[in-house]
């Protein structure tokens, strides 16, 4: 097998070219994506935010890449850009890092590529060393595109016409100034601990005849000491070493944005002996936050490597890195807290404090807000004030912390200040509207953002059991503050029951009605959601014969190799009943596939129901690392947003959009919940 799961991170040793496989590299202030071909770009965090480095979404011709020139031969330890065969290679995906390092006619490379503690800059340490009998003349070059922007979202061309470049020979040091609203300017840098023979701002006189794949500059041997404006720019150094059998030579490049961040480099990180001290620090710290002693009860597997790895890894950079950026999700980030609460408190915390920022002084809450600072995307989907109790409950389960509850924040768009709890109560009178049918109203939508057909007055079954559960949770707050409400939450909850239970077929839950009276999942469609979320919302406990049954067709009617389906069956023509849902192309995201956020609200009801060996069946079936990677075509070592349902038979089981996926939120839920308390084992 080409890769390796440890229990400190990912190997790979072929670079498999089906599609990039990446990792998530960030502090609070600097974030990369990159991946194991070395295409990657970087943004600051904090709002509002700055695109350091470019990218092309569509290939994979932009990164951090380093050329080396051997005699004739042009290689990457990356194997992008240049896709020379290598004698071997190795690529190292782990929290806080990813490293290459391969061997090329017995020259070995290796290029560490991460962040300082706190700062907005990147670091790469690049180790060269001679293992031939003869003495090697070596060129290195390492290479990078800057933007500068607040987004990707701008003209190839135009983006640069706002750009200087220059040289600082004092420092080493490229610069490049954007000017920004006025007289203001971003400014980036590159930046090494060793004097480069020749540098690179404009990619047009780096590539010359070339391309990015065999750049003209590199193969000629001498970059042209360029530097422009008006060009797409780089920052790009040559250095020349020559190293006699045995010997390695080491330098470290620095990039990112804000200039004053040159002098502070150079007086921390003088020499790679200070580099190297600071990347000790930084795997050591992703280990401490990473590490849960729970864990440790478990026996070694594969599934133990994952736990101690890149589970808690994608819960924190879903959080607080770049994997929901540029948008933020008042749904998404709400589970986001729920399960960093188990690992960093204080991060929930700061969550649930901006989700009480983002929520309208009526109680309704944005959908989403754009980090960058551009529109938000105010649609009226009824779930979302739920989540605020729900996610608060959570927190305060995990961490014992009540005051919470009582801090007070501030409405969106405007002044007035009432307390977490209070924002808890508005949100839900704005949500719990009813209508004749027995179901909340669905607004512009529920969890489901495709089941966009129902209209604004049309019913969902699972809101009424989502708001159940946020009223379950809300009874449980009441206990921890002094603060009072006008619900009468028993009354509620009793209409709410009787709701769903008006769409009861005797097999299944249904899914939910229309404003035009068309009932949506009854005798001819089972929906997921529907009969998980009756275990799960508490109300299974006022009839769990039908909640057993409900699952036990949930299991039966949904079941696939790949998890469980979220509908069955799916759509290929367009329904105007359901909406954008039928309208997916067959096979991806909610239509026809297993859309592995759901599939855990299965898991998670199935454990809930003491239903243990199916569902850890089913959990097996959502872990990439049980999955063959050729058929998948995705990463091993994180979850995914869904598998390909297979209507068209060649992408069943692709995997589709890695890292970014509130599955792990309830795979934290299941561990924590019922998986290690219970001592429960997933079959290898």
């Amino acid at each position: 097998m080409s890769w390796k799961l440890t229990d400190k991170h990912f190997i790979l040793t072929n670079p498999q070219e089906l599609r990039s496989w990446y990792n998530y590299i960030s502090n609070s202030d600097y974030g990369i994506k990159i991946s194991h071909l070395g295409d990657a770009y970087s943004t600051t965090i904090k709002e509002p935010r700055t695109v350091v480095t470019n990218y092309d979404f569509f290939t994979p011709n932009k990164g951090r890449f380093v050329y080396i020139k051997d005699s004739d031969t042009i290689w990457s330890p990356s194997f992008y850009p240049v896709e020379e065969s290598l004698d071997s290679y190795k690529c190292l995906h782990a929290p806080g890092y990813t490293q290459f390092d391969s061997i090329k006619n017995d020259v070995r490379v290796c290029h560490s590529i991460f962040l300082p503690q706190k700062g907005t800059f990147e670091i790469g340490l690049i180790n060269i060393k001679n293992h031939s009998n003869r003495v090697k003349k070596i060129s290195v070059t390492p290479e990078v595109e800057f933007l500068l922007y607040d987004s990707f979202g701008v003209d190839p061309v135009y983006y640069s016409w706002y750009t200087n470049s220059s040289y600082e020979k004092d420092t080493n040091s490229l610069i490049f100034k954007k000017l920004q609203g006025g007289a203001d300017t971003v400014t980036g840098f590159f930046t090494s601990t060793l004097s480069p023979s020749f540098y690179d701002a404009s990619f047009f006189a780096f590539k010359g005849n070339g391309s990015q794949r065999k750049p003209e500059s590199v193969i000629n041997g001498q970059l042209k000491n360029s530097t422009s404006g008006g060009d797409p720019y780089i920052g790009a150094f040559q250095f020349d070493l020559e190293l006699k059998p045995g010997e390695e030579r080491e330098f470290a490049i620095f990039l990112g944005v804000d200039k004053n961040n040159i002098q502070l480099i150079k007086k921390d990180f003088p020499t790679t002996d200070e580099v190297k001290k600071e990347f000790t620090i930084v795997k050591e710290d992703w280990l401490k936050k990473i590490n849960k002693a729970e864990i440790e009860q478990l026996d070694d597997s594969i599934f133990k490597n994952y736990l101690k790895t890149f589970f808690p890894y994608q819960i924190y950079q879903q959080s607080e890195g770049l994997v929901r950026i540029p948008f933020r999700g008042y749904r998404d980030v709400a589970q986001d807290a729920m399960s960093l609460s188990y690992y960093n408190p204080k991060g929930a915390k700061d969550i649930i404090l901006t989700m009480c920022t983002k929520q309208f002084d009526n109680g309704r809450c944005l959908r989403q807000w754009n980090t960058g600072g551009g529109f938000n995307d105010e649609r009226d989907f009824r779930d979302l004030a739920f989540w605020l109790p729900i996610a608060v409950e959570r927190y305060i389960q995990n961490t014992g912390d009540k005051g919470i509850l009582d801090i007070k924040m501030k409405y969106f768009q405007s002044e007035t200040e009432e307390s977490v709890y209070s924002h808890c109560i508005k949100g839900i009178n704005y949500s719990l509207q009813i209508g004749d049918h027995g179901l909340v109203k669905m607004g512009v939508g529920d969890w489901n953002d495709a089941l966009s057909g129902l209209g604004l007055e049309g019913g969902s079954v699972w809101l009424n059991q989502f708001a159940y559960y946020a009223l379950e949770k809300l009874e449980i707050l009441d206990n921890l503050t002094v603060e009072n409400h006008n619900l009468n939450i028993n009354s509620l909850k009793d209409t709410l029951y009787k709701g769903v239970m008006e769409y009861w077929t005797g097999e299944w839950f249904g899914r939910g009605i229309s404003d035009k009276g068309v009932k949506l999942g009854l005798e001819d469609r089972i929906f997921l959601l529907p009969q998980a979320w009756f275990t799960i919302s508490g109300m299974g406990k006022r009839d769990p014969e039908k909640a057993s049954i409900a699952l036990d067709n949930m299991v039966k009617k949904l079941s696939t190799p790949n998890g469980l389906m979220i509908c069955d069956p799916g759509w290929d023509e367009p329904d105007e009943t359901v909406g954008n849902l039928s309208a997916l192309a067959p096979g991806l995201a909610e239509n026809f596939a297993v859309y592995n956020h759901a599939s855990l609200y299965g898991v998670y009801a199935l454990l809930m129901a003491n239903k243990n060996s199916e569902g850890m069946d089913f959990l097996k079936r959502a872990l990439p690392m049980y999955k063959d990677y050729t058929q998948t075509r995705s990463e091993p070592f994180v979850l995914v947003n869904y598998y390909n349902g297979g209507y068209y038979k060649d992408k069943e089981g692709n995997g589709g959009i890695p890292w970014l996926t509130g599955t792990v939120c309830w795979l934290a839920l299941g561990l924590f919940d019922f998986i290690i308390p219970k001592k429960l084992k997933i079959e290898e």
